[in-house]
């Protein structure tokens, strides 16, 4: 199952496992996005600051969504989100963390249980 990140409308694939996702997870809220730190300012240019958003985990199929509002500036400046998804379907996993967030089942900006 693959790991991608989301950025700019672009699914980018990365090569991080689930295990290495949870165990980054683990560590620290932000330490999965230091997994793509490198891919993300390759995009966006130098990120100035990192905020966890929202997360969305669904074991029993291995599926993650972790989402970090980013401050960065480059070419310009500004604010992007940057999802970090595990995920067979990134979209459909996307979808789900939308539909799981409007239904106030995703962790919002502190660590998930």
């Amino acid at each position: 199952m693959p790991t991608s990140v989301y950025v700019l409308d672009e699914v980018l694939p990365i090569s991080v496992g689930w295990a290495e996702l949870l165990e980054a997870w683990e560590e620290g809220e932000l330490k999965p996005f230091e997994l793509v730190r490198g891919l993300v300012e390759g995009k966006l240019g130098r990120v100035k600051g990192v905020k966890l958003y929202g997360v969305y985990f669904k074991p029993e199929t291995m599926t993650a969504v972790i989402e970090y509002v980013v401050d960065f500036e480059g070419q310009g400046s500004g604010t992007a989100s940057v999802k970090v998804v595990r995920a067979e379907d990134p979209g459909r996993a996307i979808a789900e963390y939308y539909e799981a967030e409007r239904k106030g089942l995703t962790a919002r900006g502190k660590r998930f249980p």
